[in-house]
């Protein structure tokens, strides 16, 4: 298929041309193919590396927890209809077998689609989180590492993307050297750090911040002195690269500003943390491990109003907010919800940006942000 009168979104530059799929990988950039190649006119429409999300629990109803393939069928067809074209499906805190059973679920289908978003693993968030951080997480399932826990979970490999986890509780460190060791992100969320408790994390290999801002500590006073917190040493360490729910109300447009101008275009990976409650009505009530939550018009909050569950979001809605609210250029924006991303898992090689020899995985969308088509391995699942 040769996709002509597009806007290529390229790693640094936005190109007028056309792109040759052959194959299920991009095998060429602005070079006339033979006449026998199918064609399809993009409009002068803008077509980018497909989106990669770190970090998604569910949608329309379904939730990476009910370890099913129906429900990651759902979740994944409705992700992929806002331009992702991967995913890693996220766990809550809660018990060692139910993590388990969400691994099991997951390992046959490592790589695949369910016609909708290529699953790329599984992004343990907690159990080992702090129950002072607790946000919409259960704190009746928080818990320290055991290795005798842990180990288990590593023992999957390559399905486990990234942990998110508390650096400060006992027993941290040598869980970060095992993640690490086994090329697994090793993400600090839900912490209440400081700096000093941050520091030998960042030498065990912390390489991540889960939802930048978000369930966090930031600056303290001990006695007379100032103790940075979790926030501050992200910004500060260009080891640590931050995730962020691009939408405006988890981080308010001045703070989103403040993490880029801090981490720069390479630094920071636009996720969504989309729970049960995207694509669904405002008003519809549900649960997040035990914790009732509505969907509002923008956002999921809990029951209580005390806190945010989740978002509602999509990537495509995170790549446009980035850009209309906190001033971004289009060509960053992308480049932080696929090029950095694919980094951050090892998998530039293979996806993340417009590049011959790379996966097909694109999506084309127009000057409001609305979706027109996307493409995994070459082939288009979605188009409206």
């Amino acid at each position: 298929m040769h996709l002509t009168n597009a806007q290529l979104i390229l790693p640094d530059a936005i190109q007028t041309g056309s792109l040759l799929i052959r194959d299920g990988l991009i095998n060429s950039l602005n070079k006339r193919p033979a006449k026998s190649v199918p064609t399809m006119n993009l409009g002068g429409g803008y077509l980018a590396p497909g989106f990669i999300d770190l970090h998604i629990h569910g949608a329309m109803g379904r939730d990476t927890m009910e370890a099913s393939p129906e429900a990651f069928s759902t979740i994944t067809k409705f992700h992929l209809r806002g331009g992702t074209t991967s995913l890693a499906l996220t766990t809550i805190t809660t018990t060692e077998v139910e993590i388990l059973r969400v691994l099991d679920a997951v390992k046959p289908l490592l790589n695949k689609s369910l016609g909708g978003s290529r699953i790329l693993g599984v992004h343990i968030e907690g159990p080992f989180i702090s129950k002072a951080q607790a946000g919409a997480q259960n704190p009746a399932y928080i818990r320290d590492p055991n290795p005798h826990e842990w180990r288990k979970y590593l023992r999957y490999g390559k399905v486990v993307t990234q942990m998110t986890l508390a650096p400060e509780n006992p027993g941290s460190l040598p869980l970060i050297k095992a993640l690490r060791k086994k090329s697994i992100i090793a993400s600090g969320g839900h912490t209440n750090a400081n700096e000093l408790q941050l520091a030998p994390a960042l030498k065990a290999g912390l390489n991540q911040s889960t939802h930048t801002i978000n369930a966090m500590s930031g600056c303290t006073k001990i006695g007379p002195y100032r103790r940075a917190g979790m926030i501050e040493f992200a910004l500060a360490h260009p080891e640590i690269i931050c995730e962020l729910i691009a939408d405006g109300l988890h981080v308010p447009p001045t703070m989103m500003r403040m993490i880029f101008n801090a981490k720069g275009r390479d630094g920071v990976c636009l996720i969504t943390d989309a729970t049960l409650g995207a694509g669904l009505k405002p008003g519809t009530k549900f649960t997040l491990g035990g914790t009732a939550a509505r969907v509002t018009s923008h956002v999921a909050e809990m029951a209580d109003g005390t806190g945010l569950a989740g978002s509602t979001l999509t990537m495509i809605e995170a790549v446009r907010r980035s850009v209309q609210l906190a001033g971004q250029s289009l060509v960053d924006a992308v480049r932080m919800a696929s090029l950095n991303p694919a980094r951050q898992l090892g998998r530039a090689h293979e996806m993340g940006s417009l590049e011959v020899g790379k996966r097909a995985d694109l999506v084309w969308f127009d000057e409001k942000f609305q979706v027109r088509g996307v493409w995994l391995d070459g082939l288009m699942l979605f188009q409206s």
